[in-house]
């Protein structure tokens, strides 16, 4: 009896070997899927989470995973697939995991047009995850894009006021006062940040657009032709002009 013991947890042994072992490669390949998925290359995270998907198709954080990638590639509605599989898979997985999964199916969402859906999903997401920037801005540009600017612009709000910094998240919250007919509102956001040279491609451009619609034609142009071809410039004033005359 006490070979047969000695056997058997030497067997039980190599088991619990191979198994760490095994765990311990998961963690590392799901480590580099992650440094991929951080460093624009979802395509390669991607090939790494459906690898270990084929031993492990119920895990929640492999689909949203999986979710995540696909809506950095634009493929939304494989995004929404996996993402719709871990919210069915999500009952016991912790708020934060239920909020991600959320405010990554509004996302794609957005993208794919059905935005009061869209809306419906962040919404959700913002109740799990009053604090996530991320959540709150994706929440803003859903009502946005419905044109109900007060709402957006709280959202915005909400996301700056967890990431002060971010310029993504200023220049949404200076759109929402621009496209609700406040552009005093929107340069005074943006405008100090261009003073101090921390501008953005899209935040010159949406300045400019607030300057046109004051009727400042000469300082939007000044703004807009640091990122146009003059072709691009001619157009964008021809538009600025629309707003110069209704003024």
């Amino acid at each position: 009896m006490l070979v047969l013991t000695g056997a058997l947890t030497g067997c039980a042994s190599q088991s619990s070997a191979q198994s760490e072992e095994q765990a311990a490669r998961l963690k590392s390949d799901r480590e580099l899927a992650e440094v991929a998925l951080v460093g624009g290359r979802p395509d390669s995270a991607i090939e790494i989470y459906r690898q270990q998907l084929e031993n492990r198709p119920d895990d929640v954080e492999l689909l949203y995973l999986l979710g995540v990638a696909y809506n950095q590639t634009g493929e939304f509605e494989l995004a929404l697939h996996f993402l719709n599989k871990a919210k069915v898979q999500d009952q016991a997985a912790e708020q934060q995991v239920r909020g991600d999964i959320l405010r990554e199916l509004g996302r794609a969402k957005l993208a794919m047009g059905d935005i009061r859906q869209a809306q419906l999903d962040l919404e959700s997401a913002a109740k799990q995850l009053p604090q996530s920037a991320e959540t709150m801005n994706s929440l803003g540009v859903s009502y946005a894009l419905q044109q109900e600017y007060s709402m957006a612009r709280e959202a915005f709000i909400a996301a700056l006021a967890v990431e002060p910094g971010s310029l993504e998240y200023r220049n949404n919250l200076a759109l929402g006062w621009i496209l609700a007919d406040h552009p005093q509102k929107g340069i005074d956001i943006l405008y100090p940040s261009y003073l101090r040279g921390n501008s953005t491609t899209k935040t010159r451009q949406n300045l400019a657009l607030a300057f046109a619609m004051k009727g400042d034609i000469e300082a939007a142009k000044t703004i807009a032709k640091q990122d146009l071809t003059h072709a691009e410039l001619e157009k964008n004033l021809a538009y600025y002009q629309q707003w110069e005359q209704t003024l």
